[in-house]
């Protein structure tokens, strides 16, 4: 467990950079998210891990900005800089992609290029699958649809002990977090200045008072229930899949290529594992911003035809 100290501000995680912090308010709670870029440019909206937040994408921000995108790295509800309202029934998977399609339509944009890893994968997932219209684009890091992961994990377990263990992880401490972090990063990054700041953050992030709950409700999307309704929409938005050549995430793949209606490509960021944007920050720029001008310009000329 966490050992027994105060609780954080989150004043912790508002870090400088060559970003603005900006209060977003969307569905009765204002979200966080460091935004760079200009507001007429396309929309590019990062979405982060279960055991991070907006940080995880501060190195990335500036540099994808300056490829001609308006950026927003969000905290989900509940993290960070966000507000953190009680829980309740209806904070599902749901909710978290209703939040996100607020945040959109705030900053003033029809849709956007979502960027999902892990638990923030699965919501840019429901998102793709169920407003189609406010995502131009899916990047899809080391994350898949919750109902495509829990089948996978029925039909081969052994794939996917780590993300069986995963439930408890928000309760235990710094040794947990630190072993689920270097689980999640290729060798050459676990043993930089990087890793350390990395996990320095996301234990401040997950001592950020009442932030605990929040942290408990994502993990869970992961595997989350859906309604018969959304069991299965597809995605029609062009799709990037970035994760790692590993035999979990090839027979991931599968499923998740059988969601998408639309097209679809398979890439994996060199020397990373599953948090590409931490690991390599500029060649998941260069894959990221790659994708997004193909993304932006088969819209605008869907828009002319």
């Amino acid at each position: 467990m966490f050992p027994r100290r105060r609780p954080l501000s989150p004043s912790v995680v508002e870090l400088d950079g060559p970003f603005r912090h900006q209060l977003v308010h969307t569905r009765g709670i204002r979200l966080h998210a460091a935004v760079a870029g200009r507001p007429q440019d396309p929309l590019v909206v990062l979405l982060h891990s279960a055991f991070g937040g907006w940080f995880e994408y501060r190195r990335v921000i500036a540099p994808l900005a300056a490829r001609g995108f308006h950026v927003a790295a969000v905290d989900a509800r509940g993290y960070g800089l966000s507000d953190k309202p009680p829980s309740t029934a209806g904070d599902d998977l749901r909710t978290a992609a209703g939040d996100i399609a607020g945040l959109i339509r705030a900053l003033g944009h029809e849709q956007a290029i979502v960027v999902g890893a892990d638990s923030g994968g699965t919501v840019a997932w429901a998102l793709a699958a169920n407003y189609p219209d406010m995502v131009a684009g899916l990047v899809s890091v080391s994350a898949a649809h919750p109902v495509d992961l829990r089948r996978a994990i029925a039909a081969r377990p052994w794939y996917h002990v780590r993300t069986m263990a995963r439930p408890g992880l928000p309760l235990l401490g710094t040794a947990a977090y630190r072993r689920h972090l270097l689980a999640s990063t290729a060798p050459e990054f676990r043993h930089s200045p990087e890793c350390a700041e990395e996990l320095h953050l996301r234990l401040q992030s997950a001592r950020i008072s009442n932030a605990r709950p929040g942290m408990l409700r994502t993990n869970r999307l992961l595997t989350a229930s859906v309604s018969a309704r959304w069991l299965h929409t597809t995605v029609a938005a062009p799709t990037l899949l970035l994760q790692p050549p590993l035999p979990m995430w090839r027979h991931l793949a599968r499923r998740s290529l059988r969601r998408i209606s639309g097209d679809v490509a398979v890439r994996h960021v060199a020397r990373t594992r599953d948090l590409p944007h931490v690991e390599n920050p500029p060649a998941f720029v260069e894959t990221v911003a790659e994708f997004a001008d193909n993304a932006d310009n088969a819209d605008n000329a869907d828009n002319h035809a």
